[in-house]
């Protein structure tokens, strides 16, 4: 028999058995229950409540079969319990208390049969259609999605399942937190889903200690609130429960939809309630799970989430209870944390000229742009301590901390230490707003720089996980957690020669120069490297690759024994394989007589594209090609610059 004919057989004994418990809801409406019941309890009042709820319809198997007397409180009654607080809108905790007795002394079923006469227990609020009971510090919200059933009078079969979350860790103060999610499966009808009970566990500091309420929510929409306390809250067993009612859920046939249990966090939890603290429970059940879990968690017990499908039958799941377990974690501004990195638009490797050639200086050079990202809190860049290190001839006396084009502090530089300290809050640009990345420009006064043979070199450095570079403050003004660093390329100012940088990074690439068939195959490779050169403190003579000149081959492989370009096996320097450099004059520059060098002529700049090509017939290796010098002729005098040597950035990536 399918499913489908089992349901409908169910309706029409249902229905066959109507007037027999319309009789027997007499005895609900004559009889005062006054007394508090649960799994356990005896006497005439579990006689008068077994009496009632199979009146109404409510199996209790034990007792119709005659295999038990009535009289005792056990698992069977609690389940029959559970569907008639269901029904009625009532947390279907199974615990008869002053909201179920409430609706047994009415004598009125209260979700199927509106009364005028309603009377609301005390203690609770009503609406004026007591069809809904909403319990102390609930609201609801209607969702405008909501068109109700859409298949009316269809039976349907609705199954209940664990669904996604995001995290299950939380943090204190947290608001609108996912703590659950539950996937609702319809098959051959709509079903509207109206309520549920969220099982807390056997520990009651999670509602009043560490939850204040939860919302049962489609996701984005909240479909209805519910406050946490001593009101609301009821024990059921050894777990304290909560249910939430009043709410319209559809789930259209054939479909599934999650509604996603959230909850607010108090915003100061006590510490010894946080993960690692003391009064975190141990290893626990939670709504008679059989895995067990260590901490807090929620779950849905089973068969305590009820649907209403097109023929208005009640169905219930899930079949097994879901259980969440959860990590409270100290609030975002106790783990506020500043994630240090370089920025991609920090200063690659080059050489620069001096913008004041009278005074050989370059005020306000970028040498470094690190980025801080806020994690979990706005955070405030308090001090920074920059590391400046300098060779050759000039100094650095002065450094400046921008955000974009806004200064935010100047410093000077003491034992090669540019320290920006004390930066107060609010000063522009130095707040980094919860979840978002701002980089931070450092920028130096270079002076002195009077050599041509020995230009003045600097690299810098900024906030390791390891010192105390670098000190941010969360939005209370306290100390952010620091990871990660950032070290600044190096810079080459010049007062005479080639100011050279990189326009994009270089590339390689690899072409099979054998044709297929033959018994070894020959593969070329070549590096590209584009080049921006401006001729500083006079004009500057390049040699072409063909030059024997004293400047010739400038861009060549080798010079007085120094690789002016490196070609690297699987990462490791090559002795063996020979490279051919190849270049042409670049406009505007002036050609020499013998046609073996070209001039750029002083303060002017142009492109050239420098390429290195090699063969080889190893098969499996992975090569990179690095640009390690240059050597030039500046106002006359041989000049040779090495600054790329070993720099990354002057390195194609490995094929």
């Amino acid at each position: 028999m399918s499913n489908y004919q089992i349901r409908m057989k169910k309706y029409l004994i249902a229905a066959g058995v109507a007037t027999l418990a319309i009789t027997m809801v007499a005895v609900a409406a004559s009889y005062s229950f006054n007394t508090n019941l649960t799994v356990g309890s005896t006497g005439p009042d579990v006689v008068a409540l077994q009496q009632a709820l199979m009146g109404m319809g409510y199996s209790i198997p034990a007792l119709s079969s005659g295999a038990a007397q009535p009289g005792y409180f056990g698992s069977q009654t609690k389940t029959a319990v559970m569907k008639y607080q269901s029904e009625h809108s009532i947390p279907n905790t199974g615990f008869v208390g002053p909201l179920t007795r409430g609706s047994l002394n009415s004598g009125t079923s209260v979700a199927t049969t509106p009364s005028s006469t309603f009377t609301c227990p005390v203690g609770y609020t009503c609406t004026a259609n007591p069809g809904t009971v909403t319990t102390p510090g609930q609201t609801t919200t209607p969702v405008s999605t909501q068109t109700g059933i859409t298949t009316p009078g269809v039976p349907g079969i609705m199954s209940v399942t664990s669904g996604p979350i995001s995290s299950s860790v939380l943090n204190v103060g947290q608001q609108n937190a996912p703590v659950m999610t539950v996937r609702i499966t319809a098959q051959y009808s709509d079903i509207d889903v109206q309520s549920l009970t969220v099982d807390l566990g056997p520990n009651t500091a999670i509602y009043n200690k560490v939850f204040n309420s939860l919302m049962v929510t489609d996701g984005t929409n909240v479909l209805a609130t519910q406050a946490l306390n001593s009101s609301t809250v009821v024990q059921s067993g050894s777990d304290y429960v909560v249910g939430i009612a009043g709410f319209h859920f559809i789930v259209p046939k054939g479909t599934y939809k999650d509604l996603v249990i959230k909850a607010n966090l108090n915003t100061s939890i006590d510490s010894s309630y946080v993960a690692g603290g003391s009064n975190v429970p141990g290893t626990v059940s939670i709504a008679g799970g059989t895995n067990n879990l260590t901490g807090w968690g929620v779950a849905v017990a089973a068969n305590s989430l009820r649907g209403v499908d097109g023929a208005g039958l009640n169905l219930y799941g899930p079949t097994t209870a879901i259980v969440q377990a959860l990590t409270i974690n100290k609030s975002l501004v106790d783990n506020a944390q500043a994630n240090v990195s370089l920025d991609p638009a920090s200063p690659l490797v080059s050489a620069v000229p001096v913008t004041d050639t009278t005074n050989n200086q370059y005020l306000g050079l970028p040498v470094l742009t690190f980025d801080v990202n806020a994690q979990n809190d706005t955070l405030h860049l308090h001090e920074v301590k920059v590391h400046i290190y300098t060779s050759g001839t000039g100094s650095v006396g002065a450094a400046y901390l921008y955000q974009g084009s806004t200064q935010i502090t100047s410093a000077s530089i003491s034992g090669g230490v540019a320290d920006f300290t004390n930066i107060t809050d609010g000063t522009n640009g130095a707040s980094i707003p919860v979840n978002t990345t701002v980089p931070f420009t450092v920028k130096v006064d270079a002076t002195g720089v009077s050599s041509a043979t020995d230009p003045l070199i600097i690299t810098t450095g900024v906030a390791t996980s390891s010192s105390s570079d670098l000190v941010v403050y969360n939005s209370i003004d306290g100390n952010a957690k620091i990871s990660g660093s950032a070290t600044g390329n190096q810079q080459t100012v010049l007062n005479s020669g080639p100011a050279m940088s990189l326009a994009g990074a270089p590339t390689i690439t690899m072409t099979d120069i054998t044709p297929g068939g033959a018994s070894v195959t020959t593969h070329k490779y070549t590096a590209t490297f584009n080049l921006n050169i401006q001729a500083v403190g006079g004009p500057v003579m390049i040699g072409l690759p063909a030059s024997t000149t004293a400047a010739g081959a400038s861009f060549g492989t080798t010079s007085t024994g120094i690789n002016l370009a490196q070609a690297y096996d699987n990462s490791t320097a090559s002795s063996t394989i020979a490279l051919v450099a190849n270049y042409s004059q670049p406009s505007n520059t002036t050609l020499s007589a013998d046609g073996t060098s070209f001039t750029i002529s002083q303060n002017q700049s142009v492109s050239l594209p420098v390429q290195y090509s090699f063969t080889t017939t190893n098969v499996g290796d992975n090569y990179a090609v690095q640009m390690q010098g240059v050597n030039t002729v500046s106002n006359g005098a041989a000049l040779f610059l090495n600054f790329m040597k070993n720099q990354t950035a002057w390195r194609t990536p490995s094929i």
